[in-house]
């Protein structure tokens, strides 16, 4: 064999070894990709709905949970007016509601009670819905530091709370964070 067609061989060689080479990581490229995504852990808190199944039963039925709304909240008479745009009222006497919102448990979360005080009612539920969804997937959450685990969340803020501490008298150093 001479020498020029043991080199073109031997450049044949090298090339069908790389070529195989990134076949192998375009495999590994399309695999990560198309990886299955796993949902083990879901909770939720909407409107008459404090679980993914109640909430499932809500839209299969069609349930509309607009209520009047509960003197537990606020005083209506006080805030309402039938005129829309009055400074300080409202023109509706309905809305929709959260279920048990001011039942958080500070302490379980290792959070101060003032601190707690100043949180936005979305922060702390959002804590709670959380801890939730683990409970619901049977993990805990200490199994989950160093893992391949991510954590998706829907939330509106309207910035209306960080509003309302900015006019509160008795406005602590927790404001900032807890909105």
């Amino acid at each position: 064999m001479s020498t020029n067609s043991a080199k073109q061989q031997d450049l044949l060689k090298k090339a069908a070894l790389r070529v195989r080479q990134m076949k192998t990581q375009l495999e590994a490229a399309e695999n990560k990709q198309s990886e299955p995504l796993a949902v083990i852990g879901m909770a939720c808190r909407y409107p008459g709905a404090d679980t993914p199944e109640s909430f499932w039963e809500l839209l299969r039925d069609g349930v509309d949970k607009i209520e009047e709304i509960p003197p537990s909240r606020w005083d209506v008479e006080k805030y309402y007016n039938p005129t829309p745009g009055m400074p300080g009222k409202m023109y509706m006497r309905q809305g929709a509601f959260l279920n048990q919102i001011d039942q958080f448990d500070p302490q379980f979360f290792n959070i101060p009670p003032r601190e707690a005080r100043s949180m936005d009612p979305q922060h702390r539920l959002l804590l709670e819905v959380s801890w939730e969804a683990l409970e619901r997937a049977a993990i805990v959450p200490a199994q989950l530091h160093s893992s391949r685990t991510g954590v998706f969340v829907a939330m509106m803020h309207a910035g209306e709370y960080a509003q309302l501490l900015s006019l509160s008298p008795d406005q602590d150093m927790y404001a900032a964070t807890g909105s």
